[in-house]
């Protein structure tokens, strides 16, 4: 019986032990697994995280981002270091440009800028400083409004803002009332401030009321341009006292240098004050004041830097009213157009390469558009009889429609020729000007 007793406790104590060693490796494959969790969770807080942002080789990469539009490529930057250093060379510029231009012939574009309401979120009764520009994109096929930015200048403009034609997706945008002068690309917001041209200093000091302003015989407008790199001329009336004093006067932008010179004009003719210059061909144009009951039509070459004048131009042009007549780029080639004074109706030319033809392209006959879509929300008569001054054509659609602007009017409106039909594409009450138009990323100028 002791014995028996004896062999149930040996047996006890055996099995005790067993379960004390099963708990034991328990407890240290437990603790062993809570130490190794611990030493994960401090190498993942220790360890810097590592992205791949594609997998695609790099130039792979690159022909996709140089068909995507200007605010995703923005976005892109922000991911990675390399695409960052894609995006931002100067190399992957210019190759953008190049699609975006192909891309504009078949998706066309207009920028409308604008200035913005003087009390629209402005703090109580204050209104805001006539420093914010709007600029908003819109699609000639849709007429919808494709992106919208307000870009607030250092300076202003004191409510006499002039904006040039687009290059390469910048804008020029100056005042004649102040020293107010920049290149913006309203798709990235960069801007870049310029030294005044000696035109805005003495404009300044004459300091002209909106009443004296027509006794101004002056040129407000600025040709933004390239041709090996970017240029701004500045071509105006000179106030000449003597016989031998030139009656035009030209400044140039060299952005290299930062600084404004002066460019020997070889022209004998005062340029008319109340046209915007046009560039296209290569050449920068202006019309002149009437000499002896004929315009003529001046033109710059930029890459030459070498005045001409137009050898031949419409008779029906040359021999108008400079207000009755217009001067415009329509895909890529100048064009000049006059309304009639008994009809009304508006003939548009187009200059053939050679430069010693033209084509008439359009007619339009406002008149016969319905009385109904005569006149729009801004109370501008488009079809008013008494009214000289031609439509400006801005784009052409592909179905052959026009879009037009004027300069008494805030709204864009379309022209079909075929059913001689007027309607409304876009208004905006402050828009300073209605250019074609395509987005870029470049900065470097």
């Amino acid at each position: 019986m002791k014995k028996e007793k004896q062999a149930i406790a040996s047996s006890s104590q055996r099995k005790r032990r067993r379960i004390l060693r099963r708990n034991e490796k328990l407890v240290f494959a437990s603790s062993s697994q809570r130490k190794s969790r611990r030493r994960r969770r401090r190498r993942r807080r220790n360890e810097k995280a590592v992205f791949a942002p594609s997998s695609l080789p790099n130039d792979v990469v690159e022909e996709i981002f140089l068909r995507l539009p200007v605010k995703a490529l923005i976005r892109l930057k922000s991911l990675s270091k390399q695409w960052r250093w894609t995006i931002e060379s100067r190399s992957f510029e210019e190759r953008h440009l190049e699609i975006a231009k192909r891309s504009h012939l078949d998706y066309p574009k207009v920028m409308v800028i604008s200035e913005e309401y003087p009390f629209k979120g402005s703090k109580g009764k204050l209104p805001r400083p006539d420093t914010d520009i709007g600029f908003s994109t819109i699609c000639l096929e849709s007429a919808s409004v494709m992106s919208s930015t307000l870009i607030t200048f250092p300076q202003g403009f004191l409510y006499w803002t002039y904006a040039s034609e687009s290059c390469d997706g910048l804008f020029c945008i100056h005042s004649v009332r102040t020293l107010a002068i920049y290149v913006v690309n309203p798709a990235t917001r960069w801007l870049r401030q310029l030294p005044p041209a000696r035109f805005q200093t003495s404009m300044l000091k004459l300091n002209p009321t909106p009443e004296t302003w027509s006794d101004v015989k002056s040129v407000c407008y600025i040709a933004f341009v390239k041709a090996i790199d970017y240029k701004l001329v500045w071509m105006y009336n000179s106030d000449a006292s003597s016989p031998n004093e030139e009656l035009t006067k030209c400044e140039v932008f060299d952005f290299r240098a930062n600084t404004w010179r002066y460019l020997t004009c070889t022209t004998s003719y005062r340029l008319f004050c109340d046209q915007a210059p046009t560039s296209a061909n290569g050449s920068i144009y202006w019309f002149t004041e009437p000499y002896y009951g004929e315009i003529k039509v001046v033109a710059l070459d930029i890459h030459t830097e070498k005045f001409r004048v137009l050898p031949k131009i419409n008779p029906a042009i040359a021999s108008s009213d400079p207000n009755h007549i217009d001067m415009c780029t329509l895909d890529n080639d100048l064009c000049m157009s006059k309304r009639e004074g008994d009809t009304m109706i508006q003939h548009i030319w187009r200059l053939k390469s050679s430069e010693d033809s033209w084509e008439k392209i359009y007619t339009i006959d406002l008149l016969s558009c319905s009385s109904s879509l005569s006149e729009f929300r801004d109370g501008f008569n488009w079809t008013q009889k008494d009214l000289v001054e031609p439509s400006t054509p801005v784009a052409i659609c592909k179905n052959k429609k026009i879009l037009l602007s004027h300069r008494y009017a805030r709204n864009l409106i379309k022209y079909d020729p075929q059913a001689k039909s007027l309607c409304l594409f876009f208004q905006r009450p402050l828009c300073r000007r209605y250019v074609s138009y395509f987005q870029s990323l470049i900065t470097h100028v």
